[in-house]
């Protein structure tokens, strides 16, 4: 096998042997389907839910058997202006994997060990854990062995020491949450301990939540949003409830949260534009970039925290339209005119 005699990483993966699945990691942790992978690969969509000017994806391949080991990369893609994969830089990445380990990637002659290159790259703990958990799930491989004494952490949490469980065990639990376990969260929620529940509110990110707990956090959501004492917790659960898809009432809540917050910061504004995407219609998002730019005066970051929020945000399909008619229709409004100037003066 050569890199000229393949075109794309499914080829490759097919042609290698492998069966293999991938993970969206951009903005949460999504499966994604072959075809849809093989269409982003070669420009005929845009990847749905980039970060930072790029696709981040998790790709794990074994052997055709049913005890094979699984392989994983994990790979990130630049994108061009229009929010499409560089192929070249695909190419590249394919020349890097076909010198280093030909068509032999994994098994006991082979390896899925790959030279530094610039796209890999290691995920956080926590979204490792994510990862852990749901490609488990997608494929039915053994949950942490910790995942019962987790569950009896929610039922328990005075008797069980929350410092023996693992991270990887909260991320098992919350991809697999139910309706009862989601009541011995509301029921117990104010004796688990901080770190808890940092863990599991990152944990539920790409969770679709039970209507009780989606519920519970965004009346939660409402009662933390003017302490600043409760900012950390604020931050928590609208990581939480996050979902891929227009939510009413998470609208409303965000809505709410900007009126409430007299002075947004970068980390409210990350957390919003990194999990709460699919929200911003077009009066949030306008609300949203009124927001980071006061942010940005206010912390002198001298446009740069505007711009590239507004930056990541213009790559997302979903939302391309929305932010650029924003941008020309409020480059007289008094909040955003300073940081648009700045904006445009920098893709010009």
């Amino acid at each position: 096998m050569n890199s000229k005699s393949i075109h794309s990483l499914s080829e490759f993966l097919l042609h290698a042997g492998t069966d293999y699945r991938i993970f969206d990691l951009g903005r949460g942790v999504y499966p994604v389907a072959s075809q849809t992978f093989l269409d982003i690969e070669n420009g005929k969509v845009c990847p749905p839910r980039p970060r930072q000017q790029h696709a981040w994806y998790a790709v794990v391949f074994w052997q055709k058997n049913p005890q094979a080991q699984r392989y994983i990369w994990f790979v990130k893609f630049p994108l061009d202006e229009q929010g499409l994969l560089i192929q070249a830089s695909r190419n590249h990445f394919l020349q890097i994997i076909v010198d280093a380990l030909g068509n032999q990637i994994a098994g006991e002659q082979g390896s899925d060990e790959l030279p530094d290159n610039p796209y890999t790259f290691v995920p956080s703990q926590q979204l490792m854990a994510q990862f852990s958990a749901i490609a488990r799930q997608a494929l039915d491989d053994a949950k942490s062995e910790a995942l019962e004494q987790a569950k009896q952490y929610l039922q328990a949490p005075a008797i069980i020491d929350w410092q023996q469980l693992p991270v990887q065990a909260i991320a098992d639990l919350a991809v697999a949450i139910d309706e009862k376990q989601a009541a011995h969260i509301i029921e117990n929620f104010g004796h688990f301990s901080e770190p808890f529940l940092d863990t599991l509110f990152s944990s539920l990110e790409s969770v679709s939540l039970p209507d009780n707990l989606q519920t519970f956090f965004i009346a939660q959501l409402s009662l933390v949003a003017e302490d600043e004492a409760q900012k950390h917790s604020m931050l928590g659960l609208l990581r939480a409830l996050s979902t891929p898809e227009y939510h009413p009432q998470i609208n409303q809540a965000l809505n709410e949260l900007l009126d409430k917050i007299s002075q947004p910061d970068m980390h409210l504004l990350s957390v919003i534009a990194g999990r709460h995407d699919a929200q911003l219609d077009t009066l949030t998002a306008q609300r949203f970039l009124e927001a980071a730019a006061k942010a940005d005066a206010d912390g002198a970051y001298k446009h740069e925290l505007f711009i590239g929020l507004f930056s990541d945000l213009v790559q997302i399909p979903t939302l391309r339209r929305t932010m650029l008619t924003l941008a020309r229709a409020h480059q007289e409004n008094p909040l955003m005119q300073a940081p648009l100037s700045a904006l445009f003066n920098k893709a010009g």
